[in-house]
């Protein structure tokens, strides 16, 4: 699922997405790493703790380098400490762009179905897309999710089990228990 500058367009790749768990998280998860990797034009003017670290460890040490330092001499004058964080900003703005198209594309049977075989979504967008789809769309959106949580938590009972008994355990099965109950990792999902 790509995300282009000018809008969401996961939805029109879908189909063919060889990720796993949710896919609004997913397309924000590449918007955010586009955000973080393309040297920011405009740069951000201020940052969160998290995009702060995500830029210090994550992009060539010239465009952290850059970026950093124009926040840090925004700092020093007073300008960006304490400030909301410009990249979770887009990134908010880009989730209801792509909650939008989500609903839009739920209305067609076709990815109606797709979704219900091989659809996911995490539980927090779930619940924001259940406020926000008609009525005749909610269990289109509640089905999968309930196929995923059961899936989940069979997993999880087996590895509980095996952790009790002292057998070898696999644990990637809480990653995508955590990615279920609250979003992929490094996104601050509200």
């Amino acid at each position: 699922m790509n995300t282009s500058a000018d809008g969401p367009n996961f939805a029109q790749e879908m189909e063919t997405s060889q990720e796993s768990g949710c896919l609004i998280c997913t397309a924000l998860k590449r918007f955010q790493s586009g955000c973080v990797h393309k040297g920011s034009d405009p740069k951000p003017q201020s940052l969160c703790s998290v995009h702060t670290w995500l830029i210090a460890k994550s992009v060539d040490a010239e465009t952290a380098a850059d970026t950093l330092l124009s926040i840090l001499e925004r700092a020093l004058e007073g300008k960006a400490y304490g400030f909301s964080c410009e990249i979770c900003s887009w990134v908010e703005q880009r989730e209801q762009a792509e909650l939008e198209e989500f609903i839009k594309r739920l209305q067609n049977p076709t990815f109606q179905t797709w979704f219900h075989e091989h659809g996911g979504l995490c539980i927090p967008h779930a619940r924001r897309l259940f406020d926000q789809v008609p009525k005749d769309f909610r269990d289109a959106i509640v089905s999968p999710v309930k196929r995923d949580t059961r899936t989940l938590k069979a997993s999880l009972i087996a590895l509980l089990q095996s952790a009790r008994a002292g057998t070898p355990t696999h644990p990637g099965i809480l990653g995508r228990v955590a990615e279920h109950l609250v979003g992929k990792r490094g996104l601050q999902i509200r």
